[in-house]
Parts: C-alpha cells; sequence; structure tokens
C-alpha cells in the first residue's frame, strides 16, 4: 500500500508504510503529519490513520526505549540543602509560548516538485522533432505543400497520392525505426546524465525516488514504458490517448504510471523567463532546420 503525506503544504509521496516508518524515526515527520492512501476520504493526521497504527506505535516504543536508556541516572545526595537564590528579573529570558518552532528537517527524498505536466509535454515533443528533423534531413522525401489558390480537396489529393510513393514509405518506416532507436539512446542519457535535450531545456531531471541516478536497466524499461503507455508507438490515436490519459493521471495523482511502478521522479527548476526564452529559441531553430529540409 503506497501513502502520500503533506510536507509543508505540499503532497509527498507515494512512500511504502517502511519509508513512513523510517521518517517517524528521524523525526521528519510526526504523528500530527496529514496522510492519506488510497480508499480513505480526507486526508488525516498519521495517528488516525489505522494502516499506520502497528508502525506509528513501534516507532513510539523504540523511542521510549532509548530516552530512558540515555537519560542520566540521580545525582549524589548533598551534604545539605543549597540555599535558595532569591528571585530577581531575568529580562533575557523569552516567555512561554513566544519561542520559534523547530523547523522540520526534509530530506531531498521527502521533497516533491509540482507536477508541470505541459513542461514534460513540451520537452518530449521537443525531442520527437529533433529525431523527427534529422530524419527529414537526411531522407529524399519532397513534403507537399499547399499551393496559392488551391483548394483543400485538391491538396488532400496531391497529398495522398504522394503518401503512396515508395519514398514516402520508406520515410515513414526510417521514422519508426528512429523512434525506437531514440528510446534506446534516451534511456542512456537519462541514466548517465538524468536528462535529453529536451528536458535539459525546460530544467527537468529524472532521478530515483531518493534523488539518485537510475540504474540502467531502470532508465532503459521507463523510456520503453513512455514510448508504449505514453505515446503509444507514435501513432495516432494511440498517442493522443497515452498524452491524455497521462496528462491527467499526471494532475490527480502527481506522479505518471511508469514513475510510480518504477519509483522514479522527474525533478524541475523553475521555469523563468529567460528558460522560456531559451525554449522558444531552440523551437524555433528546429523549425527552421525543418523549413530548410523542405526547401
Amino acid at each position: 500500500m503506497d501513502f502520500f503525506l503533506s510536507l509543508r503544504g505540499s503532497k509527498a509521496g507515494p512512500f511504502s508504510i517502511f519509508k513512513v516508518g523510517e521518517l517517524l524515526e528521524r523525526g521528519e515527520v510526526t504523528p500530527e503529519t496529514l496522510g492519506w492512501h488510497r480508499g480513505m476520504e480526507e486526508w488525516l493526521p498519521i495517528s488516525e490513520i489505522p494502516a499506520l497504527d502497528a508502525v506509528r506505535e513501534r516507532v513510539l516504543a523504540e523511542k521510549e526505549d532509548r530516552e530512558s536508556e540515555a537519560a542520566p541516572g540521580p545525582p549524589p545526595m548533598p551534604d545539605r540543602p543549597p540555599m535558595p537564590e532569591p528571585p530577581g528579573p531575568f529580562p533575557q529570558a523569552p516567555l512561554p509560548g513566544t519561542g520559534a518552532a523547530p523547523a522540520q528537517v526534509l530530506t531531498r527524498a521527502a521533497a516533491i516538485d509540482p507536477p508541470r505536466p505541459f513542461v514534460r509535454f513540451f520537452a518530449r515533443m521537443f525531442d520527437y522533432t529533433l529525431i523527427s528533423v534529422l530524419v527529414f534531413k537526411f531522407s529524399a522525401i519532397e513534403i507537399v505543400q499547399p499551393h496559392v489558390g488551391e483548394s483543400v480537396a485538391d491538396f488532400m489529393t496531391r497529398y495522398l497520392a504522394e503518401m503512396q510513393k515508395p519514398e514516402a514509405r520508406q520515410f515513414a518506416l526510417a521514422l519508426v525505426f528512429s523512434l525506437i532507436g531514440w528510446h534506446v539512446l534516451e534511456a542512456f542519457l537519462v541514466h548517465l546524465l538524468g536528462t535529453t535535450p529536451g528536458k535539459a531545456i525546460f530544467g527537468l531531471r529524472v532521478t530515483t525516488n531518493e534523488g539518485n541516478r537510475l540504474p540502467v536497466l531502470t532508465s532503459l524499461g521507463r523510456s520503453f514504458y513512455v514510448y508504449i503507455l505514453g505515446v503509444g508507438f507514435y501513432q495516432f490515436p494511440f498517442i493522443l490517448i497515452g498524452m491524455v490519459f497521462s496528462i491527467i493521471r499526471l494532475l490527480t495523482s502527481g506522479a505518471c504510471l511508469w514513475d510510480q511502478h518504477l519509483r522514479t521522479r522527474v525533478e524541475g527548476k523553475p521555469l523563468g523567463a529567460v528558460r522560456i526564452l531559451l525554449a522558444i529559441g531552440a523551437f524555433f531553430v528546429l523549425l527552421l532546420l525543418q523549413s530548410v529540409s523542405y526547401s
């Protein structure tokens, strides 16, 4: 069973029951921290979630044992009772209840980024466009362009006739194999660098839930998870279904299906004005290269 916790006002997770116990033991969360798991109607404190009773009681018992072992013994009896000191003003003493509350310590694994599905969408579309432009660049196909004053029916007739040529079929086959090869390359890029060209432009990085680099098999599995379920082999209508499902799931649960199953996460830097201009410029360069290929 996976649990989600409210940390610094944000939803964090999913965590296993053992991870929740570890966070309780280290003091990074308290029994008053709000939590939720599938089947609950609302967020409740950890102390009121029945599924966490056993781990909470174990952590509290271990904490009491450590405190009792570390408690000092009684001091030796004095020869005579000390004389009480006369009361006096204490201007330096803080008033009760006015001290600053101790800051809650959060590890990197407990931190969580906003989902930002559309940033991730444009990052993947940049990678897809990059591969498509490269395939166009080295192919002999001529892209059908509409003529001035040409009707839609005439253009579609010319387009369908062009798509029946052997060159068009060879191009489609080359694009399919290029995208499969790209997902293999993407897996190794994520394993080595944690990012791809599109993700780097948008400030995204893929890590494990603990913030570590992905193992190569996990990275390869994630890449083809996305290829099959996320973009539907890049074939209509499967690509539309996969992307809509991924966006909805990311907005509702905070993680895509493959990230939850493989225990991975996508970290992101703030998307400031400089990064937005960089992304627009990168897409413009790709479109410029694509137009040169068509001309």
